[in-house]
């Protein structure tokens, strides 16, 4: 019989008492060494352009900003074009996105350039650029603050003689060598908006009037919008109520809510609150599942509510009331729409709600979504739906253990 295949096992780093033994430091001390040299050898390959200051808006014709990651972080990032084209309408404006987040951004007028930035690997991205380079971009914005090495050759690859900033600390590795301008950021990273983190680079990059932050915006093609209004109003004019508010159930499987509990919500709304239909929402997949469900409940006044794409969420989403979801994605377009929200996240951090009416709930640290109570979401309810019309926002923060609220 042939001998087993050994399979890797993770080997766990060996402890020392008394701290690393003297061939350990010297091992670390040659590594640092070499990155250092690697990355200032990589920013003279790059051809990095530095520059110490604000360039002045009038000195920029064109910029292109990346954001090839996930939906939320496309949706947080659209002020920086719409205070460009609001300031200098002539400025040519390029956004370099992926299959997750360009459908959100094909009716946008502000947007020049569009580009697809889906990719697999560094092969990828030097075949792709080909096409960005054609219009020699002044300056390149990354919005992906991670992966600073690989980012750094993405931007140069997009615009060889062009300005490239992003968001980060200077370390002694060297890493502002590889962009024309690292931003350090005002605020340690997780207690400052994405948006603003966002923002507040641009504005060090490019010198612009006003220091505003400014609330993200979607548009939506005017058919679309009146496709998914006149469905919604045939679903109210149906049981004779004017008002909605969603119940979104779909996110990734580590963010669920449970659906029984989603079910049980539901009903919870149409018994106490008469006057509001639920438009309940999910990925397309799950549809027929919950609408057999719905079926088979019979809750009043709880409809399933289908979209095709992002814009006619963000449709439903701008005559609702309240936005329910363990989705940020879903979070981000409430904010963009000024909508109050109920949220269901793991932790608090930079992709919290913003500038709208919210109530967050954390389950128990170390705990899934899916253990936040059915009382805990109730009681949010109850809270945020008779303030629905308040004009100043306000976030309250709910931990289910010891942590309390804030």
């Amino acid at each position: 019989m042939a001998k087993a295949k050994q399979h890797y096992k993770y080997k766990p780093q060996k402890e020392y008492a008394s701290g690393y033994p003297l061939h350990k430091r010297i091992i670390f001390k040659i590594e640092k060494f070499n990155k250092i040299l690697f990355l200032r050898l990589l920013g003279k390959i790059l051809r990095i352009h530095p520059i110490d200051k604000s360039i002045p808006l009038e000195e920029v014709s064109s910029v292109l900003i990346i954001r090839y990651d996930a939906l939320g972080d496309m949706i947080v990032t659209t002020p920086l074009w719409r205070i460009l084209k609001r300031l200098k309408p002539s400025i040519k404006i390029g956004v370099a996105g992926s299959f997750k987040n360009l459908g959100l951004l094909r009716d946008d007028p502000d947007i020049d350039f569009l580009y697809d930035y889906t990719a697999s690997s560094m092969k990828d991205f030097f075949r792709i650029s080909k096409e960005t380079r054609k219009q020699k971009w002044d300056v390149v914005l990354m919005g992906n603050f991670n992966q600073k090495t690989r980012n750094a050759i993405i931007s140069r690859l997009a615009s060889p003689h062009g300005i490239t900033a992003t968001a980060g600390a200077h370390n002694k590795e060297g890493h502002q060598k590889l962009f024309s301008r690292l931003i350090p950021l005002p605020f340690v990273a997780n207690e400052m908006p994405m948006t603003e983190q966002l923002q507040y680079l641009l504005r060090d990059v490019i010198e612009l009037p006003g220091s505003e932050y400014e609330r993200p915006s979607i548009f939506i093609d005017k058919e679309i919008e009146r496709k998914i209004l006149d469905k919604i109003q045939s679903m109210l004019n149906e049981v004779s109520v004017a008002k909605y508010i969603i119940l979104n159930i779909d996110a990734p499987a580590f963010k669920k809510w449970k659906l029984e509990n989603n079910i049980t919500l539901a009903r919870f709304i149409s018994d106490n609150y008469p006057d509001l239909a639920i438009m309940i929402t999910s990925l397309p997949e799950n549809r027929v599942e919950i609408e057999n469900i719905l079926c088979n409940e019979n809750i009043p006044r709880a409809y399933y509510f289908s979209t095709e794409d992002i814009l006619e969420m963000t449709a439903l989403i701008r005559y609702s009331s309240l936005v329910i979801t363990p989705d940020t994605s879903i979070v981000h377009l409430a904010s963009a729409e000024n909508k109050p929200v109920i949220a269901f996240y793991l932790v608090v951090g930079e992709w919290l709600p913003y500038k709208v009416h919210s109530y967050i709930i954390i389950p128990k640290k170390g705990e899934a979504i899916s253990t936040i109570p059915l009382e805990v979401v109730k009681n949010a309810i109850i809270k945020m739906l008779p303030d629905e019309n308040t004009s100043d926002f306000e976030s309250q923060i709910i931990y289910c253990d010891e942590r309390g609220s804030q």
